[in-house]
């Protein structure tokens, strides 16, 4: 079965709706481990904040040299575990069957080793055996938003068309010129047919 990101929903829209339905709820989290590469956190979702839990999960995530993990994977971990920890507790997309969140899929797609045609996933049991349809090894939706915020911050027009065809590599390399204040062209080269 193929996927598209679009698809599943993002975490921020399942905490948005949690928040309007149980405004006196809780999502509390939990650092439950860290060596300093890998951290495991925990999400308990609360409807009434003096009440008992409703459900909890958990999310890993791993350092990394580049991307949003190099600096931040406690708060991706934590955004994760609170995406599953809600769906547990009933909030999920329509089509249930799009349990796991935008986040979680995204995950899926850039932990393939190659920028080659899609490859068959389903190592995890919570997520059933899928193929990645968009070639593999793009650069993640975070990457993505994070390189448009620059652009949008230095009052650029923002080359979407062109962010989306690059690998999470290149993606990398693009943000550490922006960081810089340098804001490269899109290569606008057509390929040979």
């Amino acid at each position: 079965m193929g996927f598209n990101l679009d698809d599943y929903e993002p975490v921020a829209s399942r905490i948005k709706r949690f928040w309007e339905e149980h405004p006196l709820g809780a999502i509390h989290t939990e650092l439950v481990f860290d060596d300093g590469h890998r951290c495991v956190v925990k999400a308990t979702v609360y409807f009434d904040s003096t009440a008992a839990p409703v459900s909890s999960d958990y999310a890993e995530e791993l350092h990394s040299d580049r991307g949003v993990n190099s600096t931040s994977r406690i708060e991706n971990c934590s955004t994760s575990a609170q995406g599953r920890a809600l769906a547990a507790a009933g909030f999920l997309p329509s089509d249930w069957t799009k349990k796991p969140s935008r986040e979680e899929m995204s995950k899926v797609q850039r932990q393939s080793t190659s920028n080659g045609p899609a490859v068959e996933r389903g190592n995890d049991s919570r997520m059933p055996s899928v193929t990645v349809t968009q070639p593999a090894g793009l650069a993640t939706e975070k990457q993505v938003y994070f390189a448009a915020s620059f652009y949008k911050k230095a009052e650029r027009e923002v080359p979407k068309t062109w962010l989306a065809t690059l690998t999470s590599k290149e993606m990398s390399a693009l943000i550490d010129d922006l960081k810089a204040g340098n804001f490269p062209e899109p290569d606008a080269t057509e390929e040979p047919f």
